[in-house]
């Protein structure tokens, strides 16, 4: 370990902790490092006893959810088998937040230890939610639990590809940069920057900071990634790539592997719940968090998805007591694998994320199409462009596009014979050419949306 790595990690980094009267985040680290030595029984039972803990707290501590299990009939002794219970009670939707908002408080934690926060906006208006101090230092222990898994250690320098709302704040100024320099060591790129000039003057400053992980927003990455490669950049070696925030695809994947020749690992992370999810070494999907999140997997059926079946995602926050989350509709679609995993870990596995639900179009009978396998057809028939796929109704598909020299007549019929392939020849695909695609309001680019939902 260098030794500006040891003084951040063990002086200075600890030294903020302090400061910011977080330094118990080093206790719940320990207690979920005891992960490494429990069996899959004993994590359940561990996860049982956390969720009946939130659910009593709900019942006593707010005036929505007490009613609200009156009306189900569920009875504060029900709680005693949470998970009987929980299925009673029906999903909480992001409107159901916004209309019931004063009253999800919990009145035993005073306002002045819950702090505001939103979603990026992805659905297209951000939800406006909240969180206890508390919870704020177990997310932040529960990401450092998944970086421990693929190589980070406090004190590494970290380069950060994800949008500007994800950027530390108050990054400018000399207190902010004493900070990053003796506590978090990032260095960010600016996605909306991506001209000629900005690029050569980020891998002057990247090369220079020798960034020993690189987290990121797929998307964020594999312009910059495209840029090296097409340079024949091949010196930039971090330890790890770490993504989130977005569905990685394989290709991907693939781009980053080969130019920055390192293990790249995905994560499952969101503003609700943290980095709830995460790749272990074996790659062969992501062990789910089971201390801070109760997560179920729901079929179109609206019943409990069997292991391999796409479903939506429904959470539990195990950790906001100040604003409990409980059977929370994230917008996210992923399947359970319901197998072991070679790595050893107790941590169940959620074998494929598909991302948001407004990623999945339908085809003329119904049936769900993953997003990426749009994306794949400009990747792998080398269309060039930027494109967006937009699904308006079941019989409508709108993609937009950029066009960039090289795409003819023949990407444009290409485009609707491969979805028509997909989507069966009753569904209309238009394509619309405009100037450019516009980012959503998290920052990230939305490559494909559906407007109506797969599970209705």
């Amino acid at each position: 370990m260098a030794l500006s790595n040891y003084l951040v990690k063990y002086i200075t980094y600890p030294l903020w902790m302090i400061k910011d009267k977080r330094f118990n985040l080093y206790q719940y680290l320990w207690e979920y490092r005891q992960y490494n030595s429990l069996t899959p029984e004993e994590v359940l039972s561990r996860q049982a006893q956390r969720l009946e803990d939130m659910l009593k707290h709900a019942y006593l501590h707010t005036n929505y959810y007490k009613p609200l299990f009156q009306e189900c009939s569920v009875s504060f002794g029900d709680l005693a088998n949470p998970t009987v219970a929980l299925e009673k009670l029906p999903v909480l939707t992001k409107d159901d937040i916004s209309q019931n908002m004063n009253d999800m408080f919990a009145d035993n934690i005073p306002r002045e230890q819950i702090i505001q926060d939103s979603t990026g906006g992805s659905t297209g208006t951000p939800l406006v939610f909240f969180r206890d101090k508390e919870c704020l230092k177990k997310r932040k222990a529960q990401e450092l639990f998944f970086d421990k898994w693929i190589g980070y250690e406090s004190g590494d320098k970290v380069a950060f590809f994800v949008a500007a709302r994800h950027h530390p704040k108050g990054s400018r100024g000399f207190k902010s940069r004493i900070r990053n320099f003796t506590s978090e060591r990032l260095l960010a790129f600016d996605p909306c920057r991506i001209d000629k000039k900005y690029m050569e003057q980020f891998l002057d400053k990247l090369r220079a900071f020798k960034p020993r992980i690189i987290k990121c927003f797929p998307n964020s990455l594999f312009i910059f990634a495209n840029y090296l490669k097409d340079k024949g950049v091949n010196d930039i070696r971090p330890r790890v790539v770490s993504c989130t925030g977005e569905t990685l695809h394989d290709y991907q994947r693939e781009l980053f592997q080969e130019v920055f020749q390192c293990p790249v690992y995905e994560k499952y992370g969101t503003f609700e719940v943290g980095v709830a999810a995460c790749e272990c070494s074996e790659h062969n999907g992501m062990h789910l968090f089971m201390d801070g999140v109760f997560f179920e997997f729901i079929n179109s059926e609206v019943k409990p998805a069997k292991p391999g079946e796409m479903a939506q995602l429904i959470v539990t926050d195990l950790f906001n007591y100040g604003f409990p989350l409980i059977r929370y509709q994230i917008g996210d679609v992923g399947v359970y694998s319901g197998k072991s995993c070679p790595c050893g870990s107790p941590l169940p596995l959620m074998s494929k994320l598909y991302g948001r639900d407004r990623d999945i179009l339908v085809d003329q009978n119904g049936n769900l199409k993953p997003g990426y396998l749009f994306v794949e057809i400009f990747n792998k028939n080398h269309i060039p462009g930027q494109f967006q796929v937009v699904q308006e109704s079941r019989t409508k598909v709108l993609v937009r596009a950029v066009r960039k020299k090289g795409y003819t007549q023949n990407h444009e019929q290409l485009i609707i014979d491969k979805f028509n392939t997909l989507l069966g020849d009753e569904v209309k695909v238009e394509i619309s050419y405009v100037d450019n695609i516009p980012r959503e309001p998290s920052g990230k680019y939305k490559y494909v949306h559906s407007m109506i939902s797969p599970f209705k």
